[in-house]
């Protein structure tokens, strides 16, 4: 079976990444991870996160993660908070 520390950083992550979706870096504040059934590790299984809502520099989202029949294994809600915009990388253009 998973360990839960484990499903937590992956609902942690599922969820940061969703953050990429504003352009904005952000850190986990808060996370709640509810395990509601035993996850397998012989088993493939699907993690998602999505963004619920926004106030101010604060990002609510929340994350899934299911076995290969969709049923949620566990869910996580997270709070995470803006600390800067995203860095673009410097497009160079080569002589012509």
């Amino acid at each position: 079976m998973g360990h839960g520390g484990i499903l937590a950083l992956l609902l942690d992550e599922a969820m940061g990444k969703a953050c990429r979706f504003r352009d904005v870096r952000a850190v986990t504040a808060e996370l709640t991870v509810q395990y509601l059934k035993p996850v397998r590790v012989d088993e493939e299984i699907v993690v998602e996160g999505f963004e619920t809502d926004q106030k101010g520099r604060n990002l609510f989202l929340a994350g899934e993660i299911r076995n290969a029949a969709g049923e949620v294994l566990a869910r996580g809600t997270g709070r995470f908070v803006v600390v800067g915009q995203k860095e673009k990388a410097a497009i160079e253009v080569q002589g012509a």
